[in-house]
């Protein structure tokens, strides 16, 4: 009986041991693939970005993120030239404290409906903000992953073909949901970044954090496009 046991008991040893190396094998192939993936779409956004935008409908989902202030301002006047038709329909994504921007671009698209006899053809979805204005930077990565899971939840429901954004902090979550999907193979978001008109000789915080995530990193001043090589520089958009 004690031969049989220890036999038996081995055998098992040699079992766990076996299916422990499969298992640190899978895990270690897997992170593999992963780390190609993300290589491989960073690449592409940092070198392929002159390939047009290509969609299989007539109009194009486009995702459209504002911040308190002056970024809301800037980007609803680019809103505001766009083919309304074409870009839709709209998803406007805003931070939940922000009720100056929610009431502005109900104004824009008022106009544009107006205008062009678009209809009704935007949502509006809030989300927390990722930091307020002071708030500490302790707090802020609580607040900042918070804002993440939303925004992981809006880019999942709406898979947009194109994401529109001029650096306000709700952005970067967004952009970063993006590419998460865009590595999963789940949506193909084009995403386009406008540098604040405000910022001449160097890029804002989220500019900085989103500058090798977005396919389009556009810029309004010349000393810009000297300091962002792969910037693209189109001269005043407001």
């Amino acid at each position: 009986y004690l031969k049989y046991f220890l036999t038996v008991a081995v055998g098992c040893v040699y079992v766990d041991q076996w299916e422990f190396t499969m298992l640190a094998l899978l895990i270690i192939t897997g992170c593999m693939a992963l780390l190609v993936r993300v290589a491989y779409i960073l690449y592409v956004i940092n070198c392929c970005s002159h390939i047009p935008l290509m969609v299989a409908k007539k109009t194009v989902k486009t995702l459209i993120v504002l911040g308190s202030g002056g970024h809301t301002g800037e980007m609803l006047k680019m809103v505001a030239t766009l083919d309304p038709f074409c870009y839709s329909p709209r998803v406007y994504v805003v931070a939940a404290t922000d009720t100056i921007s929610l009431k502005r671009l109900s104004q824009t698209e008022e106009k544009l409906k107006v205008t062009n006899g678009s209809g009704d053809q935007f949502v509006v979805e809030v989300v927390p903000r990722t930091r307020e204005v002071g708030q500490p930077w302790v707090s802020t990565a609580y607040t900042a992953l918070c804002a993440l899971i939303f925004c992981i939840s809006v880019v999942a429901r709406h898979r947009p073909s194109l994401i529109l954004t001029n650096g306000p902090g709700t952005c970067v979550p967004v952009c970063y949901s993006a590419l998460l999907f865009r590595v999963l193979g789940i949506c193909q978001s084009r995403v386009v970044f406008i540098e604040s008109l405000c910022r001449v000789h160097s890029s804002s915080l989220s500019g900085s954090l989103l500058y090798r995530i977005v396919d389009d990193f556009i810029v309004q001043w010349p000393q810009l496009k000297e300091k962002y090589p792969r910037s693209k520089y189109m001269g005043r958009l407001v």
